[in-house]
């Protein structure tokens, strides 16, 4: 019954309409989800036109990904998402273009208030804050964008990251929590031709 009352509480600060919504976006989301193969990337790249607030082209989304509150994601071109990836969107997310997420990143913008000891973590509401992502950023398998952070243009985020700071353009990050690690500019271009 708590628990009851705990939702109750929640969706007060919710309009209706929102709540519909929400509920709609997860139902198709969740559904297409496990569509495979080319079918389920076209039709998860048409759901995200219908859901995201703004995408500017095709968004490549792989099978289990978890995206949420996506009327406050706004996209560029070339978005691709991998599989076992989590977006919550609630305090918005900006992403640039050419943007490539890994499989399993976690990318959420919002965060729960921890100071004091009441009332429970569980029942206070999510504190919104924006992440942006800007153009030509990867970020790698299983990382972490913590809430507020600004990827600058040409980050790379490594494999299983925390990214607790905002970036500088053209950088690698790697570790917990991510540090610079190289500037990409310095690095020669070759391309691997197979």
């Amino acid at each position: 019954m708590e628990y009851i009352k705990f939702l109750i509480e929640k969706a007060r600060c919710y309009s209706l309409s929102t709540i519909v919504r929400l509920e709609l976006e997860s139902l198709v989301m969740g559904l297409l989800s496990v569509v495979p193969t080319i079918l389920g990337v076209a039709l998860r790249a048409s759901a995200s036109k219908l859901f995201f607030k703004q995408i500017d082209g095709f968004a490549w989304i792989q099978p289990r990904v978890t995206i949420i509150h996506a009327e406050r994601i706004v996209s560029g071109t070339h978005l691709g998402i991998n599989s076992g990836t989590y977006i919550n969107g609630v305090g918005g997310i900006q992403f640039g273009n050419h943007v490539l997420i890994g499989n399993n990143v976690t990318i959420s913008s919002g965060e729960h208030p921890i100071n004091g000891a009441q009332p429970p973590i569980f029942s206070r509401l999510v504190r919104p804050k924006k992440i942006v992502i800007n153009d030509d950023v990867w970020i790698g398998a299983g990382a972490v964008i913590m809430p507020g952070i600004t990827l600058a243009k040409g980050t790379v985020i490594g494999a299983n990251a925390i990214v607790t700071k905002d970036t500088e353009e053209y950088s690698v990050y790697v570790g917990v929590p991510a540090r610079k690690i190289k500037d990409r500019r310095d690095m020669a271009c070759k391309q691997d031709l197979a």
